[in-house]
């Protein structure tokens, strides 16, 4: 049985948010096709990630709100938000509190945006608390189980009450266990390996932090840098500044490489992928050492 959150504006908020930066990203992509002077360059890129970053996160809290669903069976309570969602055992529920009725409410931190409330707290009685709601606490119910304690606001609290004590007599079909069910991309084991996101994250940082760098000392690099070097330390090749950035051109294009033959090997040979986007990190730094070289 599928109860329908409290209604709320938030979504559409998130939608509005997710336009105005979506055009921000566009007109910002515009003026990065013209080839801004290098020292704009940084930037405009700077601007463009953080647009476009944020369209997306807007984008996908709106589907947060607009997917929040509470439904209710005799295996137990699933709570669906975003790709994701999080089934609690029935038997594991071990009463349900309206929030009303709380003398001492619980702590929050996370999202609270027009009634939307999605984070964490602490409740002295039951310990950590999860919010899943669209209400305020008066609105919403407690669910509570023996390790930890749910808030969600169904339409109709009462018959939520009704069918989960019903549901309770009735005894399970299935048995469940407490766990986050994501739906794909996000449920792939890739995707849910944090060493993946600390490699590539790195990696993908200190290219980028290279390129900000160079376009920050652009204007002050003379307009012809020596970038080669016999064996007596005399320079025998001169080349345009522009040159430098191509090393987070470089440092991109094998971060991609890596991370794409990585991510085919990865379900083979997990060691081998971590080598690969290791190797990534040790090229991003080896281009850094190879830029405050040229610059001097």
């Amino acid at each position: 049985m599928s109860f329908q959150p409290r209604p709320t504006y938030s979504g559409f908020i998130f939608l509005a948010v997710a336009l105005f930066s979506g055009v921000i990203t566009l007109l910002l992509l515009d003026l990065l096709l013209e080839r801004p002077d290098p020292a704009e360059l940084v930037n405009v890129l700077v601007g463009l990630v953080f647009a476009l970053g944020l369209t997306v996160a807007a984008l996908y809290w709106a589907l947060v709100v607009f997917r929040l669903d509470y439904s209710l069976s005799r295996n137990g309570l699933a709570i669906r938000w975003g790709w994701g969602q999080l089934r609690i055992p029935l038997n594991r529920i071990e009463r349900v509190v309206p929030g009303k009725d709380l003398s001492t409410p619980p702590t929050f931190r996370g999202v609270n945006l027009a009634g939307l409330h999605l984070g964490r707290g602490e409740l002295d009685e039951d310990g950590p608390v999860s919010f899943r709601t669209t209400a305020p606490l008066a609105q919403s119910l407690l669910v509570v189980t023996t390790n930890q304690a749910f808030v969600i606001s169904p339409q109709n609290p009462d018959a939520f009450l009704k069918a989960w004590q019903l549901r309770r007599e009735l005894g399970p079909t299935q048995q469940w266990t407490v766990q986050v069910r994501r739906q794909w991309p996000f449920n792939l084991p890739l995707l849910n390996d944090p060493l993946t996101w600390w490699l590539l994250g790195v990696a993908a940082f200190i290219c980028l932090a290279l390129f900000g760098y160079i376009s920050y000392r652009f204007e002050q690099i003379p307009p012809s840098l020596p970038i080669h070097f016999n064996s007596l330390g005399q320079a025998d090749r001169i080349a345009d500044k522009n040159v430098l950035f191509l090393l987070p051109a470089a440092g991109g294009l094998v971060l991609t490489v890596n991370t794409l033959l990585g991510s085919i090997v990865y379900y083979r040979e997990k060691l081998a992928t971590y080598l690969l986007w290791g190797s990534s990190v040790v090229m991003q730094l080896c281009l850094w050492v190879a830029a405050l070289t040229i610059i001097g």
